[in-house]
């Protein structure tokens, strides 16, 4: 674990405890060093699902630190576990000793995942257009105009670059066309395409621009950049949120 709290408390916590309950703020997370815990989600209906269980060298809680949102499930003991305390300030440490699309592309995976978990939103912390360094790679460089109704992509056509908008508004329709209600749609300061550039995955919706707009295209070398230069704690997230992306797509997948 790096050094990013001063002096990071050790903790040994009974079998059963409650490490965190869905819904609740957070200001720490932790990382296991033995033990087994239980990830329990409960959905908007009310019907509690085990996700899963986890052991040596998982980090829990740290979700809600990156993107200043709530609990997205309840951690529970199953064995005795020893673990570290990391706090919120020694997670923006980390952070800040990223590149500055890193916080971002992070965010937007957690977006992802507690889409998944069917949980509301939450709010991206920070302003993205910080990640438009003057120094090596983490310039954004290719700044571009799009027309009203241009498609930036469609349903099952890999995708090889993502969009930060500048201006106007990008909306996102169900399947190939320009028929049918919208899903999303994004602003200035928005990105979008991010999760099928970093998850492998294709689209299943159309972008279209709603609107003449002004993005900044973020190729996948620059991601691929952005993910290798992450301290090892935030590359190993980066990695287990893209695996739990690809795992829930391939649930939903056979389940077609």
């Amino acid at each position: 674990m790096p050094n990013a709290a001063t002096d990071p408390k050790r903790h040994t916590i009974p079998a059963q405890m409650v490490f965190m309950r869905q819904g609740e703020r957070a200001d720490r997370a932790w990382l296991i060093e033995s033990g087994e815990l239980e990830i329990l989600l409960t959905t908007p209906e009310g019907v509690v699902k085990r996700l899963g269980v986890v052991g040596k060298g998982a980090v829990v809680g740290e979700m809600a630190l990156i993107d200043d949102g709530e609990r997205s499930a309840t951690v529970r003991a199953l064995t005795e576990v020893s673990c570290i305390e990391v706090t919120r300030e020694a997670f923006r440490g980390l952070l800040k000793r990223s590149p500055p699309l890193a916080s971002y592309l992070l965010q937007s995976l957690i977006a992802a995942i507690r889409r998944d978990y069917g949980l509301p939103p939450t709010e991206r912390v920070g302003n993205p257009v910080d990640f438009r360094s003057t120094t090596s790679f983490q310039r954004v460089i290719d700044r571009r105009m799009f027309r009203e109704g241009h498609v930036f992509f469609t349903p099952n056509e890999a995708t090889n670059a993502a969009y930060l908008i500048q201006s106007g508004r990008v909306v996102l329709k169900p399947g190939r066309g320009t028929l049918g209600g919208e899903i999303a749609a994004f602003g200035p300061g928005s990105l979008f395409g991010e999760i099928f550039l970093m998850t492998g995955r294709l689209p299943d919706v159309t972008a279209i621009a709603a609107v003449g707009s002004i993005c900044e295209v973020i190729d996948k070398k620059a991601f691929d950049e952005t993910l290798a230069a992450m301290p090892p704690i935030l590359k190993s997230l980066a990695k287990i949120y893209i695996e739990q992306l690809h795992r829930s797509k391939r649930v939903a997948d056979a389940a077609l």
